[in-house]
């Protein structure tokens, strides 16, 4: 019955718009006021996700990490279907379920044959308008909640990434995607947040490789869900400093400073920056690439010295962050400050068309995992509903001269630092001793 039903909504579409389907990616939105995004591709597989606005930034100071709980309360029993059932139904029909948790965003997505799109739209719906939130499930979400919290805060250079969002916006985009071990997060609390984000203004559905007008008919059948739309305090950017004792043998820092918004003319620039100093190393026992890994290079094994630029709707983040033995970290992070005012009188044109090509690269390559296409349509729907390309991201660069660079180079020099020092903090440097 239930397929049965499902083939008949697909059908009736598909006669209507599958002979001229668009190729280009489309953001409308649906009668409930759900948004609808989707892109086309090639193939028989699929992917959908149920995106929606707020992420760990949604949360007050009260209900802190009650965000990481929710994400994991995704595929849980709701009214319709038990988690057994969930999973069994996707495991034969060869989908793949998952959530993921941002600063901004909530996501939950599958992978799946086109054949079966309705099935896994309505999975993902029920989700977010039939979950259950039993006492009993709550047990098993603290300890899944607590145990992503461990493996991924005991890592040093997440750890302390986290702790500059703290540092350099105290609420919102400074709250940690990862609940911490004092967090005093109940079931009520966490259904009452669920509450809150789960409404039509602040949900899209996404697809790839699915028609649009069957994309909007699924959302309009199966996501019903209140009306509004989350409203979220601007962004404030502050700064300061954070030390965290660490038993270690190496020193983490970070020196960061106010960066600019996603799709923003400054944030393509700062992307220029952040590729020209570069510093990752992708491929193991070779030098990284960039300004920074030559400077890394001149300490002892194992020291990495690389640039980071994130870029959220209304905020950004941009800095460094040096991994180096405890005694060599305060030299490491005094070298990349004499890179970062090096770079703001100007880059070499060697190293600027290195880093517009490299900024053209990423940018390309955000958008060719699904998870990652499904995240960026979901964030482009709800925050602007106007979609910005892979082919828009490079013609922004193209547009990013060695003057921009310099002077958001310099701009950066202007706003509060944010530092992190994590491990032994009797060797590492306080942050007004680092000469900017």
């Amino acid at each position: 019955m239930l397929a049965a039903s499902r083939k008949a909504i697909i059908s009736t579409v598909s006669k209507a718009t599958y002979a001229t389907a668009a190729t280009a990616s489309q953001i409308t939105t649906a009668a409930n006021g759900v948004k609808v995004a989707s892109t086309q591709e090639p193939g028989q597989t699929a992917s959908l996700a149920v995106v929606i606005n707020g992420g760990s930034r949604a949360e007050s100071g009260s209900n802190a990490g009650v965000a990481h709980f929710l994400k994991n309360y995704g595929f849980k029993n709701n009214t319709d279907r038990t988690a057994f059932r969930i999973a069994r139904e996707a495991e034969i029909a060869g989908g793949v379920l998952s959530s993921n948790l941002s600063h901004e965003s909530l996501v939950f997505s599958a992978e799946l044959l086109k054949d079966d799109v309705e099935l896994f739209a309505e999975i993902l719906s029920d989700v977010v308008t039939k979950q259950k939130f039993q006492e009993h499930e709550f047990i098993d979400v603290a300890h899944q909640t607590a145990a992503e919290s461990i493996n991924a805060l005991g890592n040093a250079e997440i750890s302390a990434i986290e702790a500059a969002h703290h540092v350099a916006f105290r609420t919102g985009l400074g709250n940690s995607i990862f609940a911490k071990r004092t967090a005093r997060i109940n079931n009520a609390a966490v259904k009452s947040f669920a509450q809150s984000i789960f409404t039509s203004g602040n949900v899209a559905l996404v697809g790839t490789g699915v028609d649009h007008e069957i994309l909007q008919n699924l959302a309009e059948t199966y996501l019903n869900l209140p009306s509004g739309r989350l409203s979220l305090e601007a962004t404030k950017y502050f700064g300061g400093e954070s030390r965290i004792e660490s038993v270690s043998n190496k020193g983490n820092y970070i020196l960061a400073f106010e960066g600019a918004a996603a799709n923003s003319s400054e944030y393509a620039a700062l992307q220029v920056l952040r590729q020209a100093l570069g510093g990752d190393i992708n491929i193991k026992h070779t030098a990284g690439s960039g300004i920074l890994a030559q400077t890394a290079a001149k300490f002892s094994e194992g020291t990495e010295i690389k640039a980071f630029n994130l870029g959220y709707s209304d905020a950004g983040l941009f800095g460094v962050q040096v991994s180096a033995s405890t005694a060599e970290t305060g030299s490491a992070i005094a070298a990349a400050v004499e890179q970062l005012k090096a770079v703001a009188k100007g880059l070499s044109g060697d190293d600027f068309s290195r880093a517009v090509a490299q900024a053209k690269y990423a940018a390309t390559a955000g958008f060719e995992t699904r998870l990652d296409t499904l995240e960026t349509l979901g964030a482009q729907a709800l925050n602007s509903g106007k979609y910005i390309s892979a082919a828009d991201a490079v013609s922004a660069f193209e547009k990013v001269t060695t003057s921009d660079v310099a002077q958001v180079a310099e701009k950066l020099f202007k706003s509060k630092p944010t530092s992190v020092a994590l491990g032994d903090l009797t060797a590492l440097p306080y942050a007004d001793s680092v000469s900017l």
